[in-house]
């Protein structure tokens, strides 16, 4: 049995056993190992993103190696901490192309990581599919480049719909990151877009930046506004302390997230504060389908027992699919073949259709986007609780 590239039909509840089953078509590979890079923010902002990433990606390698790796060849990962620093991310792309020769990257998370190494790629000529990046009109940079994630636009549509119609909003502020790409991305044109589809007001627009700590000045312009309710363009730190502080100086009103707001560790650090908060997520994994829960079950047994963020079954399936790409496409991980392997795996990319993962089904448009669906979430005695329906 072998699985078609531009069907990639391996379904989740089965990745092993069918991996299994289709390695031997990669039965010249050489070499001790067959190399993916991998870039993650360890450290830094969203951190939590790229610790689950990184727990999700080794879960999936461990399986393809278990299973036979490709063609025999156990995958051997390169992982680099880029710190969620543009010239971080710059530094390690040009390491894994030139230096390390992965055959593909998978990575970055972050948008504003993207959006400086994505235009690279003509040049180095490397596959790189980003597990959770979100800001639209990335994928666009490079045929290179892929996302295997919604991007905001797409994630946000039906949060903000949904929200608006729950807490009946007319007029809102939006307060977003002026330095985090998606959050910019979403608090300039995004959300803007999306409340003036929901016939609401937007009264002001506020801004602070990464770093800060302090949204006491922004939270009062707020709260002399009076909007029904606030629009979020923000990392989940950011949020929370913004929601917190909110709170204290006595505001109600409620909020709605973007991409990067819905990670669990929004209420583990807003805690009762976050209560009512909408977010959207690009995978649940409260799906009681077994393969969702016995993946679940894998990853809280190497993470504590806690909830973690899409970006850890998006990284596993960005390297089951990955791997698959390698496996059906005849690659043979030889040093003067590096070209073309790398090729064979962008054009395998391109293709995906259908792929159904434990983070939904995968398909990539015309520009090297993912689409699929999401999630609905709000708040609920301190979690996450979709409301999709």
């Amino acid at each position: 049995m072998r699985i078609r590239a531009k069907q990639l039909a391996f379904a989740a509840t089965a990745a092993v056993a069918l991996l299994a089953v289709s390695l031997p078509a990669s039965a010249d590979v050489s070499g001790r190992a067959v190399k993916i890079g991998v870039m993650y923010p360890l450290t830094g902002k969203g951190a939590t993103w790229g610790k689950h990433a990184q727990i999700g990606i080794r879960l999936a390698v461990e399986e393809v190696n278990a299973a036979g790796g490709i063609g025999g060849v156990p995958i051997k990962l390169v992982e680099y901490d880029y710190q969620a620093k543009e010239s971080e991310g710059i530094t390690i792309i040009n390491k894994l192309a030139t230096r390390d020769n992965v055959l593909a990257v998978l990575g970055p998370c972050f948008s504003s990581v993207c959006e400086v190494i994505f235009p690279l790629l003509e040049r180095l000529q490397t596959p790189v599919i980003s597990y959770c990046s979100a800001k639209p009109g990335l994928s666009k940079l490079s045929d290179w480049a892929f996302r295997n994630s919604l991007t905001s636009d797409k994630q946000l549509a039906p949060v903000v719909s949904r929200w608006a119609k729950d807490y009946s909003i007319k007029k809102v502020v939006i307060i977003h990151d002026l330095e985090d790409a998606v959050s910019k991305a979403e608090g300039s044109k995004v959300l803007p877009m999306l409340f003036k589809r929901e016939g609401i007001e937007v009264l002001d627009i506020l801004t602070f930046r990464t770093e800060d700590t302090d949204y006491s000045a922004q939270i009062t312009k707020i709260k002399s506004l009076n909007p029904d309710g606030v629009g979020l363009g923000s990392c989940y730190q950011n949020a929370a302390g913004i929601i917190k502080e909110a709170r204290r100086q006595g505001l109600s009103q409620p909020f709605v997230g973007g991409a990067c707001t819905g990670a669990p560790a929004l209420i583990e650090l807003g805690g009762k504060a976050t209560e009512g908060t909408y977010v959207s997520t690009a995978a649940w994994m409260d799906d009681p389908a077994d393969a969702i829960q016995a993946f679940v079950g894998k990853i809280k047994a190497r993470n504590g027992n806690k909830a973690f963020p899409y970006s850890a079954p998006r990284g596993y399936d960005s390297l089951l699919i990955t791997a698959n790409c390698m496996n059906d496409n005849g690659i043979t991980n030889e040093k003067g073949d590096l070209a073309s392997d790398r090729e064979k795996i962008k054009k395998c990319w391109a293709n995906v259709k259908n792929y159904p993962g434990v983070s939904g089904s995968t398909t990539m448009n015309e520009v090297g986007d993912g689409a699929g669906g999401n999630r609905v979430l709000k708040v609920v005695d301190g979690k996450y609780v979709d409301i999709s329906g």
